[in-house]
């Protein structure tokens, strides 16, 4: 088979990959959100173990196709931001990154000594979002560890790959433009008022690898970002249920 027939089936099956990541899997995703407003409108209980586990899976199956189709085409590693080359914009890319993460845990501590009201209104901006986040320590392992999943996989998936296929077709800044906005319309699921600042986010982290020429911080950052975030709802969530079994009457 020729080098040009070759580069051709890769590509197609890139095409077909694309699709499937940032389409499909995010559309069955939402789907699945609303199915399970639904039950629990009928007063049916949410099985977050569950749901963690079946999301684990899913991401981890999209990360080795990424990895399989990857080898398959002979890529180098790099060209899918899995390098890592000192530089002054590495360097500008680490600070914004520790800067981040000493926000997030700052906010975490804040949410720590809040009063009842305000735990009060941080448990309402969850939203239908509450539905997913963790209630016990049991939870808060899983959801611990799929933060660390979303932040490798879905780095790999939104600036890696599709940033690698996007540029094929235009320049790299449009290019980064769609692929942050694609990432915001992904998490569709979590409310449509949501939506500017996961895109923020996700621009974040596409400014992140960009300027560090490395999938490395943004991987860090979005793990970061998730893993406190999730710590933080656990807190509120686990607080406001203690208050509430103490106001209820003997």
């Amino acid at each position: 088979m020729s080098t040009v027939s070759v580069n051709g089936v890769a590509l197609a099956l890139d095409h077909v990959f694309v699709v499937l990541f940032a389409i499909v899997y995010p559309a069955v995703g939402f789907v699945s959100f609303q199915r399970l407003l639904k039950r629990v409108a009928q007063g049916q209980a949410v099985l977050r173990l569950k749901l963690y586990h079946a999301t684990l899976i899913g991401h981890w199956l999209l990360f080795a196709v990424a990895v399989i189709l990857w080898t398959m085409a002979s890529r180098d590693a790099k060209m899918l931001g899995l390098g890592f080359d000192l530089s002054l914009g590495l360097l500008a890319a680490a600070g914004l990154t520790v800067g981040g993460i000493v926000i997030l845990i700052g906010q975490l501590r804040f949410a720590a000594a809040a009063d009842a009201d305000l735990l009060r209104r941080i448990e309402r901006s969850f939203g239908s979002l509450v539905h997913l986040l963790p209630h016990d320590r049991r939870e808060l392992a899983r959801f611990s560890l799929l933060s660390i999943t979303a932040g490798i996989v879905e780095e790999t998936l939104w600036r890696g790959y599709l940033l690698w296929y996007l540029t094929l077709y235009m320049p790299l800044l449009p290019a980064a433009l769609l692929s942050t906005i694609g990432f915001g319309l992904a998490h569709a699921y979590q409310g449509w008022r949501t939506l500017p600042r996961i895109t923020i986010v996700g621009g974040v982290f596409t400014a992140l690898y960009v300027l560090s020429g490395s999938l490395w911080l943004p991987i860090v950052l979005h793990g970061a970002v998730d893993l406190l975030q999730g710590r933080l709802a656990y807190q509120v969530i686990r607080r406001r249920a203690a208050a509430s079994r103490s106001d209820a009457p003997a």
